[in-house]
């Protein structure tokens, strides 16, 4: 009896030990990125949909700068591609991210995404494109503009880093989900839309994911990044998805079997109402939306967590409490489930 206590005392300790080991070294990177902001530029000039509405200083110095260029290639190439062959949404971040630096733009990365822009299937527009954004970067000498718009980046930039709690976020994700990725990317960029995209790369055998988000209002026409929306709604939602996803995937047929119980045409349409046409992508989403709201509690306070999930049962998401109770198992656990990963199923099972 003793000897069994002992091994599951030292089990713990070991636990216990590698969970404060995990996540002590991670870092969470925070730029304004050339490419994002090259194709940006070129988006903003034929007028994308899913550029920022907010008025900003650099909307301003694009409009003088680069008015002589809204019919150069790259713009009309952009219009064809987004409008009649899906270059859009997140596949214009995830392609250009997938290269190195400016005038090279070698593939450094490989995109960890199966819906993401298919180049070989044979449009040889976008390798068109790719020619006309390295001249568009330099016919609109880029390199000067950035120059131009330092002070104002440094600002955008530090008004979010005075955050205490920012650079915590990625212990905060690996501690909860019990594993590690490879390096954290926030790109802040002035002129996406408010929201963002999540993009994942594979680079040197590392998982690398990023988090490219635009801002939610302006100040004396600086774009603004309010600290909740970032860190809650941003980072720790739109990171989760990498832990999270590859589960939807491997756990897809188990996920089918919970569906005639919980996929009702009253959570269909409300799942379709924020973009979710799929029962697997809402039960996904509705895992990390409760996964998020537990970081929140541990982390940040019930009162927040309490705010967050009554949020989700305002547009219909009341499914998240229920998540939300079952993974205080897991919580409670940690010595029998190390990882969320271990836990997945059992939540399924749970959910039965």
């Amino acid at each position: 009896m003793k000897t069994q206590l002992m091994k599951k005392t030292i089990l713990l300790i070991l636990l216990l030990a590698s969970l404060t080991s995990i996540g002590q070294k991670s870092k969470l990177n925070i730029t304004i990125d050339e490419r994002v902001e090259t194709i940006y530029s070129i988006a903003f000039l034929d007028n994308y949909f899913l550029v920022s509405n907010h008025d900003n200083l650099y909307k301003s110095k694009l409009k003088n700068n680069f008015k002589a260029l809204k019919n150069h290639k790259a713009v009309a190439l952009f219009d064809t591609l987004s409008k009649k062959h899906d270059f859009n949404f997140n596949n214009v971040t995830d392609w250009v991210l997938q290269f190195g630096e400016f005038p090279e733009l070698n593939k450094v990365r490989e995109v960890i995404n199966p819906d993401s822009f298919d180049e070989s299937k044979g449009d040889y527009l976008i390798k068109k494109f790719k020619k006309e954004f390295i001249s568009f970067n330099q016919d609109s000498l880029f390199q000067a503009y950035l120059i131009e718009v330092k002070e104002l980046n440094e600002k955008v930039i530090n008004q979010v880093k005075q955050s205490k709690s920012i650079q915590h976020l990625p212990t905060y994700l690996e501690k909860y989900y019990g594993s590690e990725l490879g390096s954290y990317n926030l790109i802040l960029s002035p002129l996406v839309h408010s929201g963002g995209f999540n993009s994942k790369f594979i680079a040197d055998e590392k998982k690398e994911v990023y988090a490219i988000i635009g801002p939610n209002g302006e100040i004396e026409h600086l774009p603004y990044f309010e600290k909740e929306y970032l860190e809650m709604d941003m980072i720790l939602h739109e990171f989760g998805h990498s832990f999270v996803n590859p589960l939807m995937e491997k756990f897809h047929d188990e996920i089918e079997t919970i569906k005639e119980k919980y996929y009702t045409e009253s959570l269909k349409k409300d799942g379709q109402s924020q973009a979710y046409s799929e029962w697997k992508y809402l039960f996904n989403e509705l895992i990390i939306r409760a996964i998020t709201i537990r970081i929140a509690n541990r982390n940040f306070g019930i009162e927040k967590a309490k705010e967050l999930l009554d949020y989700e049962k305002t547009i219909g998401f009341s499914l998240v409490g229920n998540i939300v109770e079952i993974l205080k198992e897991y919580e409670n656990n940690r010595e029998k489930y190390s990882k969320f990963s271990e836990f997945y199923p059992i939540l399924i099972e749970r959910m039965k």
